[in-house]
């Protein structure tokens, strides 16, 4: 999966950058750089899947992936996001194993520290980019998609992780604490540059992020049953609007200006 992520960070830095070398050669060059560290990401990673016997087909990835058209902002939240997060995560990771090294599992841990100041940097770039272009970041309207970006990205990681704690547990973490520390920090990066970001110490919010855990549970467990998809699709409705629900309380959580955020002390 990281991996997969990896190659469409590639992907997208490649195709922005081709795109525009003609009217932006200095930004173009830009995300040529960033092409290359995600296309070096996915190929150490693919690398390494071979100790385990496996290895994915990038140029098939290359071939054929749908590409999708999506409006400069919304890539700017996502992927500032996406590469925050993925600083966060890994210098979280790195951190934990420099203190107990006996649970550094594969040598790709020892490469982490470079690997998370890649995605610091890509994340700090895009940073740039938003303040350059100060409309993307300003307005209700940007408001209410800076939010939904933030729980879209909190949330998918939190019940991901969850459902794999296994990974986490085999490095010496658990998976809640660690999923916690990187939501509280990579919204504490967003304020830097979004106008207002969530308020994840509202006592509600990892509940409900809780009862989306367990729902994805009972999802599961009706697809191992022998029902045809129809009813099967009966049986998780329920589920899937008490999901809905959750993440709907969850974005109208009354959000915290960046103005006024005061970020922990950690």
């Amino acid at each position: 999966q990281s991996c997969t992520s990896e190659f469409s960070g590639f992907l997208l830095y490649k195709e922005l950058s081709r795109r525009i070398k003609d009217q932006n050669p200095l930004l173009a060059e830009c995300f040529a750089h960033m092409a290359r560290d995600e296309a070096r990401h996915a190929g150490f990673l693919n690398k390494s899947m071979n100790d385990f016997g496996l290895q994915l087909d990038l140029g098939f990835l290359t071939a054929n992936k749908e590409y999708t058209f999506f409006k400069p902002k919304f890539i700017f939240y996502a992927t500032y996001l996406s590469e925050k997060i993925g600083y966060w995560r890994y210098i979280a990771i790195y951190r934990h194993l420099e203190k107990n090294p006996e649970s550094k599992i594969f040598p790709i841990f020892n490469f982490f520290e470079n690997w998370c100041q890649d995605e610091n940097r890509h994340g700090d770039f895009f940073d740039a980019l938003m303040k350059a272009q100060p409309s993307t970041v300003r307005g209700f309207t940007a408001k209410l998609w800076c939010r939904f970006f933030l729980l879209a990205v909190f949330a998918t990681m939190y019940v991901r992780d969850i459902g794999r704690k296994e990974f986490y547990e085999a490095l010496g973490l658990n998976a809640r604490e660690y999923d916690k520390y990187v939501i509280e920090k990579t919204n504490e990066t967003s304020a830097r540059v979004f106008p207002v970001v969530l308020n994840v110490n509202d006592k509600s919010f990892y509940q409900r992020l809780e009862i989306i855990v367990q729902n994805n549970k009972q999802l599961a467990e009706i697809d191992q049953r022998d029902f045809n998809n129809v009813i099967k699709i009966l049986f998780k409705l329920p589920t899937f609007i008490s999901n809905g629900y959750q993440l709907l309380r969850l974005y109208l959580l009354k959000p915290l200006s960046s103005k006024d955020f005061q970020p922990s002390i950690r």
